[in-house]
């Protein structure tokens, strides 16, 4: 999952630290923001003067070649710098949180180190969650967050989750994991006022701001067409029908040569096929209608039959696009001039009965939303031409400039749709006359007319959408669930369940662990709860590898400055992936947190392991055990069931166990861990050293007769026990370990899904 992100994922540098990132776009061009050039090359962000070619920009690609430091240069037409207005060039006030503008191409000296991929690009989708990175790629400082509206020239995204927004995410591909796509650049984000903030909550990013796709299409015209994502349905259908049309070697190769100079890609001449032909095309964004109008203007005559199965089938493919790339570009240029149409209005009157419409406030994402939608039954006119023409009016009724242009373009364009002709003008007259019926009801001292008011259905029926209009490829709106999760990640707790309960009150720090492949070095980060009400908030990420030594300090430091401990201490989790289970972070300690000597984690404070995130697979055998937990059994995991079909079968056989006791050769340790994980069990004690029967009755001992929420505080009195014999080499308590992944408070983060958080 998010290989494409990842290949394509480009950190920009400045002296050997990442102030900025952005996006591979090509095999040799680099896709930022023009304020993140600036800071790489030590200027004012907001500078507008081009960086000549004596001001080179080192970039590296983390994830491909993270010891690899690349000088790339800008590309003189594809720079953009901040300005203060849409058509103007004047600079921006330092400070303004709204400009235009701000994109830049830098150009590798070749291609990009070997692993790496231009990344696919595809335009957002309303409710659609999106990642960020932080300028490093590392996957800790993530940000996710929802699109809310289209602001032109910037999209506004609500923060849900992750880090704190701070400097370097500014260039940064916005990530949609749902189609691995790219949907924007990262541009800036609007801080929370200090006084909305809960008292000791950090400063964080209630609002993400992001240039969309479109945008950088429109800022950026001379721009290659980017990469789309190549899982296509129809592909094979189109193939068929081009077979039909194109019949000759000279006319797949005269169609190829044509297709490439349109997309600015290279021709294989002689060589090309209808492979090629259709590669070429669904491989970048407008690729399909830029096909069309190729085919359109080489087919021989009487291929009208085919042309009209190719135009089908090429909507299938390519649901959201029907303009080639000149004619969205023209549409946007003439949009621009055009103030008298509210975009709102303008969607609900062309889709009446559509679900539910995105919001927007720009006409030219209007337009966008349009395109994706098809004409409905035997309506002759497709909603994105309805809209043009809507827009064309409001025009020509003040006597604006674009109204003629408007209506030209429409006419060209229908023609390459096949709509007749005919049928745009007779819509344009049915709106002109529907609007003069409603001046006159007006003028003759009727209700006044509620500006907006949809048309009645009989009208509709000359042009407008049909009932049960929808677009092409979307699905249903997911429902929410009744018992949503509380915001700070957790649900209320049960009632029965009182040990819960006490539990859930001790103050907590929270660390998402990430060991390197050797397990000696580590990248994490820190979240910290007081109880209560408290929200859980991330206190540092870092995504530099350091030891064990260091991870302990910053959480001593976590612990001092960030966490009430009163009545009690804290309990400290530690979130690991599956593989990483058995990894014995309740032994670690640092000798130099303080001036009182070494801080042992361990036997300081309750220190438990937990799963970094659990499987649909293995989460329904988890909620079966917690429904059980108040009255639930023991099982012990011997030296008879190392292997792990034998205890998967135990565990399967057992399903009212809440508490397992493994106790075999430590080298079986890790495979039992992932079995009792994959079988539901939230609670795992055992020792990492000593096994034997001795050893398991011990066990069984400490855990019989008490509460499941009592035993990290017991572990942990057994740890410090044995810390204080100090003539005892032997005392079971220090080599003692527990996973408690038991249903309690995670942070956010951890538990993106719904389904993560559900209690029985």
């Amino acid at each position: 999952m998010d290989q494409p992100l990842h290949r394509s994922f480009v950190s920009v540098r400045d002296a050997g630290r990442a102030v900025g990132a952005g996006v591979l776009l090509a095999d040799d061009l680099v896709l930022t923001c023009a304020h993140v050039v600036n800071s790489a090359l030590g200027r004012d962000r907001y500078d507008q003067a081009l960086p000549g070619p004596g001001h080179p920009v080192r970039v590296r690609l983390p994830h491909v070649a993270p010891d690899r430091d690349l000088t790339a240069h800008v590309e003189p037409a594809l720079w953009s710098p901040p300005r203060a207005t849409a058509g103007g060039t004047g600079p921006v006030p330092p400070g303004a949180l709204l400009h235009h503008g701000d994109l830049a191409v830098l150009r590798l000296p070749g291609a990009a180190p070997a692993g790496a991929e231009p990344a696919p690009f595809l335009p957002h989708a309303y409710g659609n969650e999106v990642i960020a990175l932080w300028a490093s790629g590392h996957p800790l400082p993530t940000v996710r967050a929802v699109p809310r509206v289209s602001a032109p020239p910037w999209v506004a995204l609500d923060v849900v989750g992750g880090t704190e927004v701070k400097e370097g995410f500014s260039g940064g591909p916005l990530w949609d994991r749902e189609r691995q796509a790219v949907v924007g650049l990262v541009v800036a984000d609007l801080q929370a006022p200090p006084g909305t903030r809960p008292p000791g909550a950090p400063q964080a990013a209630a609002t993400l701001y992001a240039i969309s796709v479109p945008a950088i299409e429109a800022e950026l015209p001379a721009l290659p067409p980017p990469v789309v994502p190549t899982a296509r349905r129809g592909v094979q259908q189109l193939l068929a029908v081009l077979e039909t049309i194109l019949t000759t070697p000279d006319a797949v190769r005269a169609g190829e040569e044509l297709l490439a100079a349109r997309l600015l890609r290279p021709s294989l001449g002689p060589g090309a096929d209808l492979d090629r032909l259709v590669g070429l095309a669904v491989g970048v964004r407008r690729g399909v209608p830029e096909l069309l109008q190729a085919v359109r203007e080489l087919m021989p005559p009487g291929s009208e039959p085919q042309w009209e199965r190719l135009r089908r089938v090429a909507r299938a493919v390519s649901p959201g696009e029907c303009l080639t790339r000149k004619q969205q570009r023209d549409l946007t240029g003439l949009l621009a001039h055009c103030g008298r149409t509210d975009p709102r209005e303008l969607l609900t009157a062309v889709l009446p009965h559509a679900i539910e419409l995105p919001a927007v406030t720009g006409l030219a994402d209007a337009v966008d939303i349009l395109e994706g939608f098809e004409a409905q039954g035997a309506q002759p006119m497709p909603p994105l031409l309805q809209g043009v023409v809507r827009i064309g009016v409001d025009e020509s009724e003040a006597d604006a400039y674009p109204a003629e242009d408007l209506a030209a373009w429409t006419e060209r364009t229908a023609l390459r749709l096949g709509v007749d002709v005919a049928a745009v003008r007779q819509y344009a007259a049915d709106v002109r006359g529907y609007r003069a019926e409603r001046a006159r009801d007006a003028a003759a001292e009727r209700p006044a007319a509620r500006h907006g008011t949809r048309p009645p259905a009989g009208w509709a029926a000359t042009g407008g959408a049909a009932v049960g209009m929808a677009a092409v490829g979307t699905a249903p709106t997911d429902t929410v669930p009744a018992t949503a999760p509380s915001p700070n990640g957790s649900r209320p707790p049960r009632p029965g369940h009182g040990g819960g309960a006490r539990l859930s009150r001790v103050p907590r720090v929270q660390v998402e662990l990430l060991p390197t492949a050797t397990g000696r070095h580590y990248t994490y980060q820190v979240w910290a709860w007081s109880g209560g009400d408290a929200p859980h908030h991330l206190v540092l990420a870092r995504d530099t590898e350091v030891t064990s030594e260091q991870v302990v300090d910053d959480i001593h430091r976590v612990l001092v400055d960030e966490i009430r401990e009163d009545p009690e201490p804290a309990l400290v989790e530690f979130f690991l992936p599956a593989a990483w289970l058995g990894l014995p972070v309740d032994r670690w300690e640092s000798f130099d947190s303080d001036e009182d000597g070494p801080f042992g984690l361990g036997f300081t404070r309750r220190v438990v392991i937990r799963t970094a995130r659990r499987s649909r697979e293995s989460y329904a055998g988890w909620k079966r055990r917690t429904a059980a937990l108040d009255a639930a059994r023991s099982l012990v995991l011997d030296h008879g069931c190392t292997d792990r079909k034998v205890a998967r079968a135990r565990l399967e056989m057992q399903p009212e166990v809440g508490t397992v006791i493994v106790c075999c050769e430590p080298r079986h340790h890790g495979a039992l861990l992932r079995q009792c994980v994959q079988a539901g069990v939230h609670t795992v004690l055992w020792h990492r050293e000593e096994h034997g029967e001795s050893v398991a009755a011990g066990l069984l001992e400490l855990v019989e007769g008490g509460h499941h929420t009592q035993l990290p505080e017991m572990v942990r009195l057994e740890r410090a026990k044995a810390v204080a014999e100090v003539a005892s080499t032997g005392h079971r308590g220090r080599q003692l370990s527990l996973m408690y992944d038991a249903p309690d408070h995670r942070p956010p983060q951890l538990a993106p899904d719904a389904w993560v958080l559900t209690q029985p």
